[in-house]
């Protein structure tokens, strides 16, 4: 490394910067190049603008504004005629969690790259594009042009880490216009459905975002096809998750026998040692230490190995496919998505409940909201529109409904009681306006999130919570009454009050193993150092909180919320026992509590004859340790035995040490 080359492209890149922010100082004026939405719904936009009088020069600002925040990213790159990048500065965010500061230089056969202040160079392969992450779309757009003129090559390394691959899908008729669509792997984590116009631009670009959320960016000309790109990229999605499924051999289906295994039931009895179980069509047929091993079985010996009902994540956002093989690898069988697009979810929550493709059972929260420009395209400003919402959703086959952050205060009530009607639980948000104890009193079933919980549990102008306080003792009694059950996604809570200035692989090891599209993102992501104090004793008080509703008898879902795919459920187990539940008591909230609170522990929760088998089989012992819920050997779903492995390389993710 140079590090006087260094200091001189430092000097040269804040430059190029100070020319970028310029352009975004003049883009508000300016008219956009695209519309950025998030689950359908407006949220920004991206003015882009281009030089071609000597080689190419192209500026960016891509802001995103929603749920009260500012994401501003401006991004300056600089290409030969032939699209071959040579100069490449972005900084602002990306998403609301994280920042990014990135500068690349191409000299000769070198990259010169500079993340954050480090420096370091990295020798440039046959083919390389300077990209990180889907924003802004101006990038994505000239890295086609750059795998247009170099010969549409199989796969392009990026810089500063991963790898791309394009290929096209098909063409579609979008407004009288023939597009073509392509799959792009490796912007973001999993595919993207991109179409291109007759001009080699970028109409739309439909998949996740930085936020891991729904998104979408189109040119403005082809907003009012967004419906129709939405419902093919669902489409899309539903047909990779197909072709990996097809991909994936188990290990054994059909009649299964495991033998020799200790089995661990939730409902408190001991551990069965030196047992056998065995599977046929999908369930339990046989289980205990005299059991029969049925001729023609596959024969699965288990020795040293620990067989639990297969895990749930109740807080899970289900926005690609890629997540049914991380949850499934992690030993989840069974999720609740609390959020999603309706016309993205139904389709693969139908592909993979039938049957016919690989992932956990979905249950299903519908989103209701107030403020039209909240994120999910059901709103409600009256009770007839909310009861055209629930209907809708009851219709589709969700089990409850979510309420979420801008509802209004005077609707929740006539929500929980259309619901109710139809036999659906409320969950969600307590909205801005009222507080956990009114969202209780007016129908709530469920709380997401434990931070509402414990802001009704503090006496008035403290920060803590006693447990003998008379605020708590309400709240306590109240939701006892009411017999409500709070979801505390603390691995949530954890990721976003952790200090910026530690990466969070520190603190989730699974990060290590994410492909770097998703590394980048939460490694660069943490509240600045000024408020860390501030975020420690907030994340000592959900613990606080969690525990005491814990002991006095109120339900308490294991539910991730996302961040980490799959391993983030783990980690919430790991700070339930860190709270101060124990491993037994941890496990029954991702087992037995979630099946008792969606209706359906005679099919699951725990092991016994005749229920379905859902299972985990794990390479240690989590009652000795709540960590070894990571050691997943073996997964069991739709009466097939996968091994963790297989499922995490389908994906991108590098599996775990066992």
């Amino acid at each position: 490394m140079n590090v006087h080359r260094f200091s001189f492209y430092s000097i040269l890149t804040l430059v190029l910067l100070e020319g970028s922010l310029s352009h975004a100082q003049n883009a508000a004026s300016s008219s956009p190049t695209f519309l950025l939405f998030k689950y359908q719904h407006p949220v920004g936009e991206e003015v882009d603008k281009c030089d071609h009088s000597a080689g190419l020069h192209c500026t960016a600002h891509f802001e995103l504004k929603f749920t009260g925040d500012s994401v501003p990213l401006d991004a300056e790159i600089e290409t030969s005629p032939s699209f071959v990048p040579k100069t490449y500065v972005v900084k602002g965010r990306n998403s609301t969690r994280s920042d990014l500061n990135l500068q690349i230089k191409i000299a000769g056969k070198q990259a010169e790259i500079l993340e954050d202040t480090k420096p370091r160079t990295a020798t440039l392969p046959r083919h390389f594009f300077t990209m990180v992450q889907n924003a802004p779309l101006l990038t994505q757009e000239l890295l086609f042009a750059y795998w247009n003129k170099q010969g549409r090559p199989s796969s392009i390394k990026l810089l500063p880490a991963g790898e791309i691959r394009i290929r096209l899908r098909g063409q579609d008729q979008v407004q009288g216009e023939r597009l073509r669509r392509y799959s792009i792997h490796g912007v973001t984590w999993g595919n993207e459905t991109v179409w291109l116009n007759a001009q080699q631009q970028i109409a739309a670009v439909i998949g996740t975002d930085a936020e891991e959320d729904r998104f979408e960016a189109l040119r403005p000309q082809y907003a009012p096809a967004m419906k129709q790109l939405v419902n093919q990229a669902a489409a899309d999605a539903v047909a990779d998750l197909a072709q990996a499924s097809a991909n994936l051999r188990p290990i054994a289906s059909g009649v299964i026998a495991f033998t020799h295994a200790t089995i661990i039931n939730p409902d408190g009895s001991a551990p069965l040692l030196d047992a056998t179980l065995v599977i046929r069509d999908g369930k339990i047929t046989a289980l205990g230490n005299t059991a029969e091993v049925p001729a023609g079985a596959a024969v699965l010996d288990a020795s040293g190995k620990f067989i639990l009902p297969g895990l749930w994540d109740t807080h899970a956002h289900f926005e690609q496919w890629e997540w049914a093989l991380a949850y499934l690898a992690s030993g989840i069988t069974s999720v609740r998505d609390v959020g999603n697009e309706i016309e993205f979810l139904v389709p693969l929550r139908k592909a993979i409940n039938s049957g016919r493709e690989l992932g956990p059972y979905i249950y299903a929260a519908g989103l209701i909201d107030s403020d039209p420009g909240s994120l999910t395209s059901e709103h409600a400003e009256d009770a007839a529109r909310v009861h055209s919402i629930i209907s809708r959703y009851h219709d589709l086959g969700f089990e409850e409904v979510k309420i979420y952050q801008s509802m209004k205060p005077e609707l929740v009530s006539v929500v929980a009681a259309e619901a109710h009607q139809v036999n659906m639980q409320v969950t969600g948000h307590i909205p801005t306006g009222m507080n956990a104890l009114q969202g209780v009193s007016a129908g709530m079933d469920q709380i997401n999130h434990i931070n509402f919980a414990a802001r009704v549990m503090r006496p008035q102008g403290s920060s803590d919570i006693s447990a003998n306080s008379p605020e708590a003792q309400k709240a306590i009694r109240l939701f006892l009454d009411h017999h409500t059950v709070i979801e505390p996604t603390l691995a949530r809570n954890e990721f976003n009050l952790h200090s910026r200035g530690r990466p969070f692989s520190e603190i989730e090891p699974s990060v290590s193993l994410l492909p770097p599209e998703m590394a980048v993102i939460l490694n660069n992501a943490g509240v600045p150092r000024e408020n860390e104090a501030r975020a420690i004793a907030s994340f000592q008080v959900s613990l606080k909180a969690t525990r005491l509703l814990y002991d006095s008898g109120i339900p308490i879902l294991a539910g991730s919320d996302q961040v980490v795919p799959g391993h983030s459920l783990h980690r919430e187990l790991e700070l339930l026992v860190q709270a101060g539940l124990t491993t037994l008591q941890a496990i029954r909230c991702a087992t037995i509590t979630p099946a008792a609170v969606l209706g359906v522990s005679s099919e699951l929760g725990t092991i016994a004859v005749g229920k379905r088998a859902d299972l985990v089989i794990l390479n240690a012992n989590p009652l000795e340790d709540i960590r070894n819920i990571r050691r997943v050997y073996w997964t069991v779903t739709q009466g097939r035995v996968f091994s963790p492995a297989q499922l995490w390389s389908a994906i991108d993710f590098r599996p775990p040490g066992n």
